[in-house]
């Protein structure tokens, strides 16, 4: 049989299949053709580890526990994974061009940026053509609107390196960007002003911990406050520095004054102030430099509500001063009305701004949630949104431990990279209430059954108020209110000297505890020999229901069944608490683990910073290692965790324990001073600490400052200096060898160099 086609049908046919064609083709290339219609970002840049180019169609994310970024086509809510490509050690920073051609990633263990080129159509989606040297831990990294330049924050040498996009080269390196070692550089914010030139903006970054104010005790809950520093892009170089206001009241108040020796009464009735810490990020809107920090309130009585707040600082960025309107995410949360239940917004770590409505979304790291906020545009001033029905708090859940935040240009979606959950939450923002719309796995997470699947686990735990346990009690936390972490940001310290039980204790980084394969004393005063005795802390501190169990598997309700003692007061369990039930928790694939087996799982594998000297070779740091072998501080700061301190499992001779303290673990020093305003315990009591402190281990000893368990040194200079000269003799038995300033010198350069590359001094 013949078919035959009539001509005109024939072309009209034709017709309908060329135009398909034609559309197939265009749909097949959509992301070509996205990816290179945007030459320029809209609105200022920011720091973040989840980054999406300038016409929102292509998202990218670090996983920084398995060492690589994962790539998202996004663009018309495709939300399909590209690929997951290598690339340093440890990545926690990531930006794109904005045309998505290049992808650029701040690698802190390597010290480097790995620069990678993106292609979108091919497999794998992006391959690294340059890995470029820059400072010891790089975290943030931000690229400027027309993306000619790039600037990395070197957190431990306390400098930003600045790369040229043109050669993918560094082009300068801004050195003591901060006061002193230690200033940790972190955060940054590129301010735009629409033209197409880079050369005339600000860039600002945030420091990590606050700085001392002088004459000031720390202690104190306005003993420290923050600094924001100030780039020109014009020469890249310091263009000064913003001093933050302190909050004078946080809107909640204290049983007692601690400080002041007046001891807890029954109605909270003093008023408690916060200095902000731990700035890891800052945004900029309308103008203004917005901030959120881990407010520290450290004056005793140490209690959920009063010591760590949820603040946001906010910069007037025209005039370079702080506003004055810093705002409490707590306050607005506890302002709800009764029957509300409430979720707190503990560890505020990232931000990001709507560009074309004045309104913004703050990430709450340790409570799994993102808060919406508004913004007034002539002051800046910030205010929690909340629903015009329930007058309940505005918040969208997250993944576990969300830790970045990005808007899309159109103002239609928000992106959330999510630590411990390994994925990335899509977030309608046109919606009321903003709804998720979908859950985009960045990395497979650890294979259950398996060691990695346990750490992930203490992980979670250790860096949530919430996690596994959302009723509003909370096992870790009341009400959400805090974590771990909120005091050891990734297992380390927040360099707070707070007025706990025992007394002023400045926060100890938790890299120490395992070191060298056994475990010291735990907390100044040697009180606990378990990890599992924090669970005090858990519950009086944090205000938890606690993960420790009775012999028949239900809950401890009163703490006492614990210890025995009143809630504050130092004590060593005298059971040991690793042998107690514990609570189970269960794990994303599906698996139950032991809540506190986890959390010292994960905490064996907090890694140690690293030196700013690592790798030097300057002769002063091997003149400084063999001055202190002279003096014998091996003999309190040697071995594998440059302690003395070492304890092998719970302490059952009580003979030798005295005053709560395992007592053979202390040595006396001259550093503890009865007369200091600030020794006192939370109670209003004088402090344990005449019979010596656990020697603290000399491991990254670089970032502890304040130094001492009360931080009356300031530096490590001044640990050498009046009035601590019995410290300085205590090695050589009451002989001083320490009587030279070049031999200080020397010597803090070498204590400056340790970490764990550095070969152990022996006793």
């Amino acid at each position: 049989m013949r078919i035959r086609v009539h001509l005109s049908s024939w072309l009209a046919f034709s017709g309908v299949v060329l135009i398909l064609a034609a559309l197939l083709m265009l749909v097949s290339d959509t992301r070509t053709t996205e990816a290179q219609d945007a030459t320029s970002f809209v609105g200022a840049t920011h720091s973040s580890p989840i980054a999406l180019n300038a016409n929102d169609s292509l998202l990218a994310v670090v996983n920084p526990d398995v060492n690589t970024v994962s790539f998202f086509d996004v663009g018309q809510d495709r939300n399909v994974l590209l690929g997951e490509v290598a690339v340093g050690k440890e990545p926690n920073g990531v930006v794109l061009s904005p045309d998505g051609k290049f992808a650029y990633v701040a690698n802190t263990v390597d010290g480097t940026v790995s620069v990678l080129q993106v292609d979108a159509s091919k497999q794998p989606v992006a391959a690294v053509v340059a890995t470029l040297t820059v400072g010891t831990e790089p975290y943030g990294i931000a690229i400027t609107p027309n993306g000619t330049k790039i600037y990395v924050t070197n957190s431990r040498s306390n400098s930003v390196s600045v790369i040229d996009t043109a050669t993918n080269t560094v082009a300068k390196t801004i050195t003591n960007i901060g006061p002193a070692v230690g200033a940790e550089p972190r955060g940054i914010a590129i301010t735009n002003n629409g033209n197409a030139d880079d050369t005339d903006e600000t860039v600002y970054i945030t420091h990590f911990y606050a700085f001392a104010n002088q004459g000031k005790l720390d202690g104190e809950d306005d003993s420290k406050t923050g600094l924001l520093t100030r780039i020109s892009t014009q020469n890249d170089s310091v263009a000064g520095q913003i001093v933050l206001t302190n909050m004078a009241d946080t809107g909640f108040k204290a049983l007692g004054d601690a400080i002041n020796h007046i001891e807890p009464g029954k109605d909270p009735r003093f008023v408690t102030g916060a200095y902000p810490n731990q700035m890891q990020a800052v945004g900029i809107k309308n103008g203004f430099a917005y901030l959120p920090n881990v407010g520290a309130s450290p004056n005793g009585p140490t209690r959920f509500n009063v010591n760590t707040q949820a603040l946001v600082h906010i910069i007037d960025t025209k005039t370079n001063q702080d506003t004055k309107l810093v705002i409490n995410l707590h306050r607005a949360v506890a302002d709800q009305p009764d029957g509300t239940i409430k979720l707190f917004l503990a560890v505020p770590w990232a931000i990001d701004f709507k560009d074309n409505e004045d309104v913004g979304y703050v990430i709450s790291a340790a409570s799994n949630a993102v808060v919406k906020v508004a913004v007034d545009p002539t002051t800046g001033a910030m205010t929690v949104q909340t629903n015009p029905q329930t007058k309940a708090v505005q918040t969208i859940n997250a993944g576990r431990n969300p830790r970045g935040i990005v808007l899309n240009n159109t103002d239609t979606r928000a992106y959330v990279m999510n630590y411990i959950s390994r994925d990335v939450t899509v977030i309608d923002v046109t919606r009321f209430p903003e709804q998720v719309i979908a859950t985009m796995r960045s990395s497979p997470l650890p294979a259950a059954g398996t060691q990695e699947e346990l750490v992930q686990a203490g992980k979670e735990l250790y860096n949530t108020s919430v996690g596994e346990f959302t009723n509003s009690a909370g096992n870790m936390s009341a009400e959400g209110w805090q974590s771990c972490s909120a005091c050891h940001p990734w297992g380390l310290s927040d360099n707070v000297v707070w007025i706990f039980g025992a007394g002023p204790r400045r926060t100890i980084s938790q890299h120490t505890d395992f070191a060298g394969g056994s475990m010291r004393a735990l907390n100044w005063s040697a009180i606990f020999d378990e990890q599992q005795d924090f669970e005090l802390n858990i519950r009086g501190v944090s205000g938890g229901a606690g993960l420790l169990l009775t012999a028949d598997g239900s809950a401890l309700e009163d703490i006492k069944q614990i210890s025995g003692i009143t809630i504050g007061d130092p004590v060593r369990l005298a059971d040991a608490n690793s042998t107690r039930p514990q609570l189970q928790v269960r794990t994303p694939s599906g698996g139950l683990v032991n809540a506190w087996d986890a959390i010292v799982a994960y905490e064996q594998t907090i890694r140690t910073p690293i030196s700013p000297l690592n790798g030097s070779t300057d002769p002063e740091i091997a003149e400084g290692r063999q001055i202190f072998i002279n003096n014998n501080c091996q003999v309190c700061h040697g071995g594998p965790k440059w302690t003395s301190s070492v304890i092998t499992g719970p302490v059952t001779d009580l003979a030798q324990i005295s005053k709560g303290q395992i007592i053979a673990q202390l040595v006396n020093v001259g550093t503890f001073n009865p007369d200091d305003k600030n020794e006192v315990r939370a109670n209003g009591k004088a402090p344990l600490g005449e019979d010596g402190f656990v020697p603290p281990s000399l491991l990254a000893v670089f970032m502890s400052s304040p130094y001492f368990h009360n931080g009356s040194a300031p530096s490590l200079e001044a640990v050498f200096g009046e009035p601590f000269i019995q410290h300085r003799s205590a090695g050589t038995g009451g002989i001083d060898g320490l009587t030279s300033s070049d031999d200080i010198r020397k010597l803090v350069k070498f204590l400056i160099s340790i970490d764990a590359s550095t070969e152990p001094v022996n006793p």
